[in-house]
C-alpha cells in the first residue's frame, strides 16, 4: 500500500519536514486517480503526546457539481489512555480520495505525527460483471457448423 507524500511547507529552519515512508512517489499516486478511487476505511494516528491526537482534522471535497463540502474528524481518546496513537474508522463519513479531496491538519510543536490512511481501491471495471466472451452463443453456434 502506498504512502502518499502530503503538500509541505518549508521554513527557513526546518520547522516542518514530510518524509514518505515508501519508494512509491506522488506522481504515481496523482497518475493513477483518472483510473482509480480509494475509499478511506480507517485512519491510523500515532504522535508523541495525546493533545496531537486531539487535534481536529478537516476534510474538504468538491461534489460533482462543484459545491464544497467540508467536514471535521474530531477524536476522542481516554484521557488516561497510554499509548498516544487511535484508530479512528472513517466508513461512517464515505471519505474518497479521488483529487478532489484535501486533508487540513495542525501539527503542534515539536511534535512527530505518523498518519496512516487504510483505503480500498475501486475502479469502473470492479462495477462490471464477469463474462467469458468464448461461452459467446456465436462461438458456440460456429463450431458446430463447421
Amino acid at each position: 500500500m502506498p504512502s502518499i507524500v502530503a503538500t509541505q511547507t518549508t521554513y527557513p529552519q526546518n520547522v516542518v519536514s514530510v518524509i514518505s515512508l515508501d519508494s512509491t512517489p506522488y506522481y504515481m499516486i496523482q497518475n493513477s486517480m483518472g483510473s482509480f478511487v480509494y475509499g478511506v476505511e480507517q485512519m491510523y494516528l500515532k504522535a508523541n503526546s495525546n493533545s496531537q491526537i486531539l487535534e481536529s482534522y478537516k476534510f474538504r471535497k468538491y461534489n460533482v457539481n462543484g459545491n464544497i463540502e467540508s467536514f471535521y474528524e474530531v477524536p476522542t481518546i481516554n484521557p488516561y489512555q497510554y499509548q498516544s496513537s487511535l484508530f479512528l474508522d472513517m466508513k461512517k463519513d464515505n471519505v474518497v480520495l479521488d483529487g478532489r479531496t484535501s486533508l487540513a491538519l495542525t501539527i503542534l510543536p515539536n511534535e512527530t505525527l505518523f498518519l496512516i490512511l487504510y483505503t480500498n481501491q475501486l475502479a469502473n471495471r470492479d462495477f462490471v460483471p464477469e463474462t467469458n466472451f468464448f461461452n459467446n452463443d456465436f462461438f458456440n453456434g460456429y463450431q458446430e457448423i463447421l
